[in-house]
């Protein structure tokens, strides 16, 4: 597996009113990752020691082919400006700080639930 690894700081907005950042998160969540088959899994990450209000979201895939045609998906939901609309509206609650792409090591190593990204 490979995982597109994000990195944000959470708004102000966010912030003041952190119930509802992880309702609208829960939301958003379902929204954008609902047409792309090709993630195998989500999992989030809020830093709780070290970068106060910075969320970690790592996206599973199966290879560098399936995370392509996640950016070529992408790329073409831009183009709808509904969607497009409602994508941007997340800088209201966070502000992308960078993203990586790593993945599992060529050996067994690692166990229990953390060891594996969960399915959709």
């Amino acid at each position: 597996m490979i995982y597109l690894v994000c990195r944000m700081k959470l708004a102000e907005k966010s912030r003041r009113d952190l119930k509802g950042f992880w309702a609208w998160l829960e939301a958003r969540e379902r929204w954008f990752y609902r047409d792309l088959p090709m993630v195998r899994g989500v999992r989030w990450f809020p830093t709780t020691i070290g970068e106060l209000y910075t969320l970690e979201c790592w996206a599973a895939f199966d290879d560098l082919a399936a995370l392509g045609d996640y950016r070529r998906l992408l790329g073409s939901a831009k183009a709808d400006d509904g969607w497009e609309a409602q994508r941007v509206s997340q800088e209201d609650w966070w502000e992308f700080l960078d993203s990586r792409v790593v993945g599992d090591p060529p050996c067994q190593v690692g166990f229990g639930p953390m060891g594996a990204v969960a399915p959709l």
